[in-house]
């Protein structure tokens, strides 16, 4: 007996919505990298929503105009998530999976906002090395990424894709969460790593400062052995025989050659010393990998109607 499946509606609008709510999400997430590398993360003291005690803040100053800035790109999300939902809401029908997607998209990114709040609220900013940062970070990452992961499935729906129900008992749908959490891991210890780079620059430890004795700069070795590993893996599954799949194969070569960009970045990044600029370019590859990631499971996943076991 084969599942029913319910494809969502392709409207152009929502389609055109989703599409730009994704991509204006991505240049948040770049923007608060900025934030952090610069250390402009108490640019509006410790006030939030409020700048400097006001909704515009008078300040010229380069933190408080990047933190600012920022904070004004995440309430245009606001605005576009609202949007999306109110699109969604009018456009299609009340049973369509990418209404359940949305809601879930919506809760993450309220919880980034809750986060991101937390971090200023706290004094988890700046030159702040606290374990509670460092948390706040892993946790802010991951969220993140579960963010990503939903509007990617907004979009897929939204344009027409089958909604995807992971079934553990294939190993296609193992290999495809597998690859996830490799990801997600990957991408943890390396918010880790950033934030270590923006507190002690390399040029320091090396220096012999005495800094180096902190749990982030001994850390620090974890993350490029980590991403060698995890990248290979991806690799690995991108070209395995058990995700292939037609609708899947564009997606798994373009995996295959973000994760090789990937790699010649992160040996870039390190031999500079870590700018910011290859900072922010690492950090969208890494998003970039996560999303294409996300639409090649959801090709895999969905590629044979699910058939339901006798009971």
């Amino acid at each position: 007996m084969v599942a029913t499946r319910t494809p969502t509606t392709t409207d152009p609008v929502v389609r055109r919505l989703a599409t730009g709510v994704l991509g204006f999400t991505v240049a948040v997430i770049l923007g608060g990298s900025v934030v952090r590398a610069t250390e402009s993360g108490a640019g509006c003291g410790d006030q939030w929503p409020r700048c400097e005690g006001h909704i515009i803040p008078w300040s010229t100053e380069g933190a408080t105009v990047i933190e600012f800035t920022h904070r004004a790109m995440t309430v245009v999300l606001g605005l576009l998530m609202v949007g999306l939902v109110v699109a969604v809401l009018r456009r299609t029908p009340p049973a369509a999976p990418i209404r359940r997607a949305l809601v879930w998209a919506t809760g993450f990114f309220l919880a980034e906002v809750g986060i991101g709040a937390l971090l200023v609220v706290f004094g988890w900013v700046e030159e702040d090395a606290s374990m509670g940062r460092v948390i706040a970070l892993t946790v802010h990452l991951v969220n993140t990424f579960l963010l990503l992961g939903a509007l990617t499935l907004v979009v897929w729906l939204a344009r027409g894709g089958e909604p995807p129900a992971i079934d553990l008992a294939r190993a296609a749908h193992r290999l495809v969460v597998a690859g996830a959490v490799v990801l997600v891991m990957v991408s943890a210890s390396g918010a880790l790593n950033a934030l270590a780079d923006t507190l002690y620059p390399a040029a320091e430890v090396t220096a012999g400062s005495g800094i180096a004795e902190h749990f982030l700069v001994r850390l620090r070795v974890l993350h490029p052995l980590m991403a060698i590993a995890g990248g290979l893996t991806v690799l690995m599954l991108a070209r395995s025989r058990l995700l292939a799949a037609p609708a899947a194969n564009g997606m798994g070569r373009a995996i295959q050659v973000i994760v090789l960009i990937q790699f010649a970045v992160g040996v870039i990044n390190i031999a500079l010393l870590t700018p910011v600029e290859t900072q922010v370019l690492h950090l969208l590859l890494a998003d970039t990998l996560w999303i294409v990631w996300v639409l090649y499971g959801a090709a895999v996943v969905t590629a044979a109607p699910a058939r339901m076991e006798p009971a």
